[in-house]
């Protein structure tokens, strides 16, 4: 699987991480339009490239040539949410709470459950106490592949936190997030982390492109679309 490092190479200038969702709406005469989830929300995402120096458009153009299409997969991350906002330089310093062990941004177990108004709300624990997720921050899950080795964690997701939180004296955050896990693809024994957050996803062709490269090796432009690839 190839790793796309948006801030390596340099030229990315706009993204955005969307949730595609594929609903069947029901409108009634009264106004009322009721909704139906079909499938799965999945994560995708559009990167925009500005012009790049020489070196960096040598890596856009043979990360494109390496990815033949939609064939392979890449591992992709939102460049403004690597990292939780408040911690934008990472977790020195801080420790798990009521422990001395460095907080490394995994959590020590998670579990998910739907509350009554139907929002998905992830319970992390071994936080640092008093740790802050801000709305817009996001949590990464990595697993093994079922058709790998053990130890792989080659399978991964994320969901966006759209309300903050804190974590408690004993570590425990409870966070509301979406799109809520497809749990039946991840396991419970999946890693829950705050540091580089990923998705697989595979490229759409039809949305991407790279601009034209000068005669000096300086590339103008280009964009690169994908989609979330998740299976088991």
């Amino acid at each position: 699987m190839i790793l796309l490092q948006p801030d390596t190479p340099s030229g990315i200038a706009r993204v955005r991480f969307d949730i595609e969702r594929v609903d069947f709406g029901a409108p009634e005469a009264s106004g009322r339009q009721g909704g139906v989830q079909s499938g799965w929300p999945l994560w995708s995402a559009r990167y925009e490239l500005d012009r790049s120096d020489p070196d960096s458009a040598d890596l856009w153009q043979a990360f494109f040539d390496r990815l033949r299409g939609r064939i392979r997969r890449f591992y992709a991350v939102d460049p403004k949410r690597r990292l939780p906002k408040l911690y934008r330089f990472g977790f020195a310093g801080m420790v798990r709470a009521g422990t001395s062990t460095p907080f490394d941004g995994t959590a020590t177990s998670w579990l998910q459950l739907t509350d009554s108004a139907g929002d998905a709300r992830i319970t992390l624990n071994g936080l640092p106490a008093g740790l802050q997720i801000s709305t817009g921050d996001m949590i990464g899950f990595r697993w093994d592949a079922a058709d790998a080795a053990a130890g792989n964690m080659m399978r991964r997701t994320m969901a966006r936190a759209v309300l903050p939180a804190t974590a408690n004296g004993a570590g425990q955050a409870l966070v509301t997030v979406e799109p809520p896990l497809n749990t039946s693809l991840v396991p419970a024994g999946a890693i829950a982390h705050l540091d580089n957050p990923a998705v697989v996803m595979q490229l759409v062709p039809e949305d991407s492109q790279l601009g034209p490269i000068g005669v000096a090796g300086i590339l103008s432009g280009g964009t690169i679309t994908a989609i979330q690839d998740l299976r088991p």
